[in-house]
């Protein structure tokens, strides 16, 4: 059982982003710690959080898919609820992270993963290229991790458009972000698979018109050039009429989100997160779900670590899952966050072999770069 107080680490990584962490604790003394969704500018999320905690606190709780039910929760307000979502999937990956450490077990091994010791990666370079967001810094950051040995490389080349797409993103405002991918492929030539991300920068109207140009550079997938969570149908439609693979969902929460987003056609690739899916069992209930209604799964997560761990373990019992999402050449310090290190080589993460993720930060590392507190 959950006992009420959680730890929040917090440690900044760059100008743009900060990873935070939360430490659960159990009646028995066994502490876990979640990597948390990225809604933190929410005043409420920490204390949101907290009070959850406390009120699941002294409950019997069978597994972690029963945390909705006790808390009064359905899943059609957390598909809607995108912060909440973040909250319930940090919750929810602590109960399955205590229930792992206690059978000793990784989480891998208790979603029915047969011993698989690594899981491939594609390096998404936007975070690389934070500082730095036009055709060179991108064909540079591309470079760079196809050195480090990776095959795979994705890069949201349109986020300078306006978030609005309907009046002002028009084919030429999109030149900029075409070249951007242009320069990519030029830098890591024929056989390295590019990946295009673009944050639901277009409509209906241009976004098959993208596609058209994207395919000139064989590109990979074409990710989210609509929401969703909202246009659902609209992204089906354009999914219909362009070549390129769609890929997309994730902000989606629960399985049925993913069976339908397949089943629509909107997405023949889906991409849970477990730090907003519902955790770690609920991203691999919604993987299989996926891939039973015919598509591919290809997990998001270009965070820290131990999301980094979590998703990895959820990749190693997919079957046929896709390489998962990692930031790559982000901080050179990246993997001095946990113990043990985290561990890259020729473009595949190694799993720890302790129990649950198989990992937890440096206190040390935090002490000199973060900051901890108790809520």
């Amino acid at each position: 059982m959950l006992v009420p107080g959680i730890e929040i680490t917090e440690i900044p990584v760059t100008d743009h982003m900060t990873w935070a962490f939360a430490t659960f604790r159990d009646d028995q003394g066994v502490t876990a710690t979640i990597e948390l969704g990225r809604s933190r500018t929410d005043a409420g999320y920490y204390s949101t959080l907290a009070d959850m905690v406390k009120s699941l606190s002294g409950v019997e709780i069978p597994d972690d898919t029963a945390v909705e039910n006790l808390l009064g929760l359905d899943t059609a307000t957390l598909q809607t609820d995108f912060t909440l979502a973040c909250i319930i999937s940090s919750v929810r990956s602590a109960i399955f992270e205590f229930d792992c450490l206690h059978k000793g077990v990784s989480l891998s091994e208790a979603l029915g993963s047969e011993g698989t010791d690594s899981v491939a990666l594609y390096a998404n370079v936007n975070h690389s290229a934070l500082r730095g967001r036009n055709p060179h810094h991108f064909a540079r950051a591309s470079a760079l991790a196809v050195d480090d040995g990776f095959t795979i490389v994705k890069c949201a080349a349109f986020d300078y458009l306006p978030a609005s797409p309907l009046k002002d993103n028009t084919i030429d405002a999109a030149q900029y972000g075409l070249d951007q991918v242009a320069e990519v492929r030029r830098a890591v030539g024929p056989d390295i698979e590019v990946l295009v991300d673009c944050h639901s920068r277009f409509d209906e109207q241009t976004a098959p018109e993208i596609a058209k140009m994207l395919a000139e550079h064989c590109v990979g997938w074409f990710e989210e050039p609509l929401q969703p969570i909202t246009d659902l149908n609209g992204l089906a439609r354009v999914a219909s009429q362009v070549d390129i693979p769609t890929a997309g969902g994730e902000d989606g929460y629960g399985k049925e989100f993913f069976k339908r987003l397949v089943e629509s056609g909107a997405s023949i690739i889906a991409m849970p997160d477990v730090k907003v899916c519902g955790g770690a069992t609920e991203t691999h209930r919604s993987a299989i779900a996926a891939t039973r209604a015919g598509g591919r799964v290809s997990l998001h997560g270009p965070s820290g670590p131990l999301s980094q761990l979590a998703g990895a373990h959820v990749t190693a019992a997919t079957p046929n899952a896709l390489p998962l999402e990692y930031a790559a050449n982000q901080v050179p310090w990246r993997s001095e966050v946990t113990t043990p290190p985290e561990h890259v080589h020729a473009g595949r993460l190694m799993l720890p072999t302790d129990p649950g993720t198989g990992a937890t930060l440096d206190d040390k590392v935090v002490a000199h770069r973060g900051r901890r507190w108790s809520v």
